[in-house]
């Protein structure tokens, strides 16, 4: 409370003394030290001036980037260093509350554009610069937005972003150009002129997918030509864009059929599923066959049945093995179940996923006693314990004797503190369970003979 009491002391101190202060000298004084302080000079400059009169785009490019030069090393901006860029979001936000929002928006183009120029200068493994790059365009966009420009106003912008997702500068940047121009572009003329903007860059050939820089790019291109001509109600041009390319991609394939199924075209959507099916089935279609199993439930049983069945080996997600199970007749069930139990069985040896899956389906089917030979046959400590409370109540000899046969050799495996804490937690999982407290008491006996010159082991086995 005295802090605030002083300040506010001060500060009455500061405006007596504004009264007193001759108009001559405190001009002098004021531009004696924006001469020393630029900041200062410019955020006077901000208040004061007329809107329109701020500085170009290349001076404010060249302030962010001497910030960059504080924290440079050799050129680069090594991991954990920060540059900091308030200095020009804090004098953007003076012009937006004196309702500049162009010059506004000058700052954050400045921003932007000088942080992607610099990404291949800055180790950006914390995403950072990525975000400080995501923000200052969504300013940008906000400002163009606030600025109330008509549509001639707002060309220039449009094209401008445009321009910068073409080029690409960087290319993981591409998506936050495609969404400032969804948020410039708020009207028919808008969309049209960004599809006037497009077509130069649609050839009719579509590169080899072997070419997977251009091939890619184009498929970019031809998905935001569909967007735009949605966005036009151009339904005719859509379907016309999309039956040339579908075949080329199994995203374009799905969403012709999910854009067929929206206009109530179900067949025809169907149709161009399963024919993406076939097409990419060397692809994973998990998509493709989510969207059939949606139109099969009620039209075609089986074909549910067989694209949920597919869904799961081809996924493992449980989301599709309870509908398939529910959906199946009990001898139907125990088919199917043996094709998904051979499945994950065949590639237990070389797929450790595939493995685990086979456990957990034994467990939802109660078949504990083929689930616990799978799980004492993986010889894994960390497997045994991801499944004690399954297995080991029913079988506890077995899995104890496993354990045992296991923790010696792993405690005499490794070296350091993160080791013989992970010993220990494997000793304790071992101790809960009933009847072979003993036992482990026995085995830590022995463990602190055979470590004894290892303090830190035996200063870990304390908790035991």
């Amino acid at each position: 409370m005295q802090a605030y009491k002083k300040s506010n002391s001060e500060l009455q101190d500061t405006k007596n003394l504004l009264k007193l202060a001759d108009a001559d000298a405190l001009r002098s004084f004021l531009l004696s030290e924006m001469e020393r302080r630029p900041d200062l000079f410019n955020r006077f400059k901000a208040v004061f001036g007329k809107e329109g009169e701020g500085r170009s785009l290349d001076d404010y490019k060249a302030e962010v980037e001497s910030l960059y030069d504080d924290v440079e090393h050799h050129g680069y901006v090594p991991y954990g260093v920060d540059v900091d860029f308030s200095s020009l979001s804090e004098l953007a936000e003076l012009y937006i509350q004196k309702g500049d929002f162009r010059e506004a928006a000058k700052i954050y183009q400045a921003l932007s554009e000088a942080i992607a120029e610099k990404m291949d200068d800055v180790d950006d493994s914390d995403g950072d610069f990525g975000e400080e790059f995501t923000n200052s365009l969504e300013a940008f966009t906000d400002c163009i937005f606030k600025a109330g420009l008509n549509v001639d106003g707002r060309r220039p912008y449009i094209k401008y972003i445009f321009n910068k997702y073409l080029r690409g500068d960087p290319d993981y940047f591409q998506s936050d150009y495609c969404e400032a121009l969804d948020k410039l572009c708020r009207e028919e003329l808008d969309w049209r002129y960004w599809k006037e903007l497009l077509e130069p860059h649609l050839s009719g050939e579509l590169p080899s997918d072997q070419d997977w820089w251009h091939h890619s790019e184009a498929m970019r291109l031809i998905s935001m030509k569909l967007d735009l001509h949605l966005k036009l109600g151009e339904k005719d041009e859509f379907y016309g864009l999309i039956e040339k390319y579908y075949r080329t991609s199994d995203d374009l394939c799905l969403r012709y059929a999910r854009q067929l199924l929206a206009d109530g075209a179900k067949a025809k959507a169907r149709e161009v599923a399963e024919e993406g099916v076939a097409i990419f089935k060397d692809h994973l279609t998990k998509e493709l066959r989510d969207f059939l199993s949606g139109i099969y439930k009620d039209s075609d049983p089986k074909k549910y049945r067989d694209t949920l069945q597919s869904l799961f080996l081809q996924s493992g997600d449980w989301q599709y093995y309870g509908p398939l199970k529910k959906s199946s007749k009990p001898e139907e069930w125990q088919e199917r179940l043996g094709k998904l139990l051979a499945h994950f069985a065949e590639n237990r040896s070389t797929d450790w996923s595939g493995s685990i899956k086979l456990i957990d389906i034994y467990l939802k089917e109660k078949m504990y006693d083929q689930a616990l030979t799978e799980v004492l046959a993986k010889r894994s400590l960390s497997t045994l314990r991801q499944y004690q409370n399954d297995l080991a109540f029913r079988y506890p000899e077995q899995y104890f004797n496993v354990y045992r046969e296991l923790i010696i050799p792993f405690a005499e495996k490794g070296m350091g503190r993160k080791h013989y804490q992970e010993v220990v937690s494997y000793l304790k999982q071992m101790k809960s369970m009933d009847g072979y407290e003993g036992a482990v008491s026995e085995i830590v006996g022995q463990l602190r003979i055979e470590h004894r010159r290892k303090p830190a082991f035996i200063d870990e086995m304390k908790e035991l």
